[in-house]
Parts: structure tokens; C-alpha cells; sequence
């Protein structure tokens, strides 16, 4: 499936050598510089050889540099931008619509590059499990929480591990029954990378969501589902990770629909008394 140069250069992003960042930098800063030149011209502004520039083109699946420049004029410039030039003036009402489009535009792109056969994996390590336990830290510890409370809702045992010392003791005690899945979006935070090289050292299955290819934290992961992230400024790519765990959470259980009926009816029955 054909996918966006921009998209496909901020996804691999961080596993760049420095003169692959060279390249990326100057491709998204001024992509119409980009297309007014060639590739000699190109090799002497960067100060890069020309079969630098061409191994770039062919690690994001292009032949070399003339396609990447259709490819690029294809899909248009596409910088960063904070939400608010992407919203109309208007009452409060018409701007919270721009968001709910925004949201709906998001989600439809995640769709069409996401590798749905890690999903389909992670899944089945979730059903396989005995104990799973979801990690995050700083702005992702919320989206950890709020995964493992879902599985609780449905009868797997999970908890969430949000602190980076305790998530080591946690990684240790782990064996090969134990899921341990990383909510991590630069998938380079070292207590996660950490606690999962340990979980792995103790024979635990293994996954993580970022949003980038070539993480650290990678290497010690058996599936890695990497999703897209919105480049507007204020747009949140949680819309994206939440909806991921939905589709993790309902396929590991779509075969077992009576027995999750079942389940939901009982919890309900056990919190019914906090109700007033």
C-alpha cells in the first residue's frame, strides 16, 4: 500500500544516522526547495555524497531520488501546525466540530498504516496470558491505566506499572506466562526499555505500541505496533492508542462472546452498590 514520504520519514525518525537526519530535516523543513532541485545539487548544499541521498530514498521504499520528489509533490507539503490554523472562526460549537473532523481525519489515516497482523498477534499473546501487565510512564502511565482497566472489565487479570523503579521489581518477577505491553511513543524511555530487556531475560511474552519504527525498546519486544501520530500541535494521538487497545482487547476475546457477556454482567453486579 502506498503511503505518505512525510509520514513514512517522522515515523523513522529516530532511528536516523546523522546524516540521514541531515537529509529529513531539509526534505520537511522545505520540501519545495526539495523539488526545485536534483540530486548533484542536492549532494553539494548538504555537503552529502549522492549515494547517501539515494540510500535514504531506498530505506523509505523509493528507487532513488526522482520518485521521492514525486512522491513528495504527490502528498504535498505537510509541516506541523498548531491546531488553531486548522480551525475555523466560529462559535464554540462550529470550532469543537473542526476537532470532532480533525479526530475522524486521524483515525482514517491511522487506519491505512497500520499493520493490522501485529494486532492480530498481540491479541493472541493476551489470550495466552496469565498475567499482563501494561507499562507507561509520564504521559502515557493515564493511557496504561486506563488499558488495563479495560481488560479487568472483561476478566483479565491485568494491572497497570506507571512508576520506573517498581516496573523493574515487576519486570524480574515476570515469567513465561506473564504479557508485559509497553504504551511508549518514542519507544526510547530507559526504565521501559529496561524493565522489558529484564521481562524478556525472564522468559515473559512481550509487546509494545510507539509511534515510530526502530525503537530501542524494540529490541526486546516480540511484536511492536507502531501507529500514526497526528503533527498538529494540541492534537492528541491518544485517539489513536485508545481505539488500538479496543481492537487488541475485542479481537483477543471475539471468540469467547458468551463468557464475556457473562463477565460484564457480573462486574456490573459488584459495583452496583456505589451507585446512588
Amino acid at each position: 500500500m502506498e503511503k505518505n514520504p512525510y509520514q513514512i520519514i517522522r515515523t523513522n525518525y529516530p532511528s536516523y544516522s546523522k546524516v540521514f537526519r541531515v537529509i529529513a530535516d531539509y526534505i520537511l523543513n522545505d520540501p519545495e526547495e526539495v523539488l526545485k532541485t536534483n540530486i548533484h545539487q542536492l549532494g553539494r548544499d548538504l555537503n552529502i555524497a549522492e549515494s547517501s541521498i539515494v540510500r535514504f530514498c531506498k530505506s523509505i521504499g523509493y528507487s532513488g531520488f526522482s520518485e521521492l520528489k514525486i512522491m513528495l509533490a504527490k502528498y504535498g507539503r505537510q509541516s506541523s501546525k498548531i491546531i488553531f490554523e486548522n480551525l475555523k472562526d466560529g462559535s464554540p460549537e462550529a470550532t469543537s466540530r473542526d476537532i470532532f473532523s480533525l479526530s475522524i481525519e486521524t483515525l482514517q489515516i491511522a487506519a491505512e498504516q497500520l499493520d493490522f497482523s501485529a494486532i492480530k498477534k498481540t491479541a493472541d499473546m493476551l489470550s495466552k496470558a496469565e498475567r499482563v501487565v501494561i507499562c507507561g510512564v509520564g504521559a502515557s502511565a493515564s493511557v496504561a491505566e486506563s488499558f488495563a482497566a479495560h481488560l479487568l472489565r472483561i476478566g483479565i487479570t491485568a494491572e497497570a506499572s506507571t512508576d520506573s523503579e517498581l516496573m523493574q521489581l515487576i519486570a524480574r518477577a515476570a515469567n513465561e506466562h506473564t504479557l508485559f505491553i509497553a504504551i511508549t511513543k518514542s519507544g526510547r524511555n530507559l526504565p521501559l526499555v529496561h524493565a522489558f530487556e529484564l521481562a524478556k531475560e525472564h522468559g515473559a511474552m512481550t509487546a509494545c505500541m510507539t509511534g515510530f519504527e526502530h525503537t530501542p525498546i524494540e529490541k526486546f519486544c516480540d511484536v511492536q505496533i507502531v501507529h500514526y501520530c497526528p503533527t498538529t500541535i494540541l492534537m492528541s494521538s491518544r485517539i489513536v492508542q485508545n481505539t488500538i487497545i479496543d481492537c487488541i482487547c475485542i479481537n483477543a476475546t471475539i471468540q469467547r462472546q458468551d463468557e464475556i457477556e457473562k463477565i460484564w454482567a457480573e462486574n456490573r453486579k459488584v459495583i452496583e452498590c456505589l451507585r446512588i
